[in-house]
Formats: structure tokens, C-alpha cells, sequence
């Protein structure tokens, strides 16, 4: 019989851990996960705004939905996403937002995690062309550059 208990004890004590590590390692990896969607979504507006090859954003709230549609596209967790624009102007290129996800933990409880992060769009280079020659074929053709560089806030 008392073996029975310890037994009985030992398997609650592992269950318990397991729920603890499952909840700390889900935490991370949705933080993880919120941080790179929203580096990447913040980069990825801001770029496009200055890309003439893109569609062109006339309004903080074009600027703003543009931001939101990259965001939601990249995060694959299920939860619910608030997103607050701290600041935004999208002649500048300045976006600044605090992103809220809010999830279940797997024992049912209520988790959150949120991020902030601030884009401001440091420099632009209209495409230049410079000539190339081509040494398989001889003719000359053009290369075209450009420089879209972000410059990220925390």
C-alpha cells in the first residue's frame, strides 16, 4: 500500500512538471514568434511604402492596414491579436505599435504577451542605373540598384 502511494505521488509530481514545461516553453516560443512577425511585417510595410513597384499607400490608414495584413499573415498561433498604433506617418515612414496576443495556457488559464516596436525609415535611394557590358554576349544591357534601408527603434 505505500508503495502504491509514492507511486501515486511521484506520477502527480511528473505530470506537474510536464504542465510547467509545456507552459514555459509555449510562452517563449509564442513570444518568439510575435517578435519576428512583427520585425518582419514592420520592415516589409515600411519597404513597400517607398517601392514604386508595389501599391502605393495614400493615408496613415492605408499605412496602417498594410501593417496589420503583414502582421496576421505571419503569426500561425491560435490567439487573439490586439494591435494598438502608437504613432504613424506614412510620408515619413514612421511606424510605431504595441502588438497584445492573448492566449490559453494548457492547463486553461488566460496567458499575454506583448511586444513594441518602432520603424522609422532611415534611408531611400531612388533605382540608379549604371551600364554593364555583358562578356558572353557583348551587348550592353542595364543593372538597376536601389537601397531601402529600415531603421528599427526599440
Amino acid at each position: 500500500m505505500r508503495n502504491i502511494i509514492l507511486e501515486f505521488g511521484i506520477t502527480i509530481c511528473s505530470i506537474i512538471s510536464i504542465v510547467i514545461i509545456m507552459t514555459l516553453c509555449g510562452t517563449n516560443m509564442r513570444q518568439n514568434e510575435l517578435n519576428r512577425a512583427i520585425d518582419s511585417a514592420l520592415i516589409d510595410t515600411v519597404e513597400n511604402q517607398f517601392d514604386e513597384t508595389t501599391y502605393s499607400v495614400n493615408s496613415n490608414a492605408e499605412f496602417t492596414a498594410d501593417f496589420m495584413e503583414a502582421l496576421l499573415v505571419q503569426i500561425n498561433s491560435d490567439s487573439t491579436v490586439v494591435v494598438n498604433i502608437l504613432e504613424v506617418d506614412y510620408q515619413k515612414g514612421l511606424l510605431s505599435v504595441e502588438v497584445i496576443e492573448k492566449y490559453r495556457h494548457p492547463i486553461g488559464t488566460q496567458g499575454q504577451i506583448f511586444a513594441k516596436r518602432t520603424v522609422i525609415m532611415e534611408q531611400f535611394s531612388i533605382p540608379t542605373s549604371s551600364s554593364v557590358v555583358s562578356k558572353a554576349s557583348g551587348d550592353n544591357s542595364k543593372a538597376f540598384t536601389d537601397t531601402i534601408t529600415a531603421r528599427e527603434v526599440l
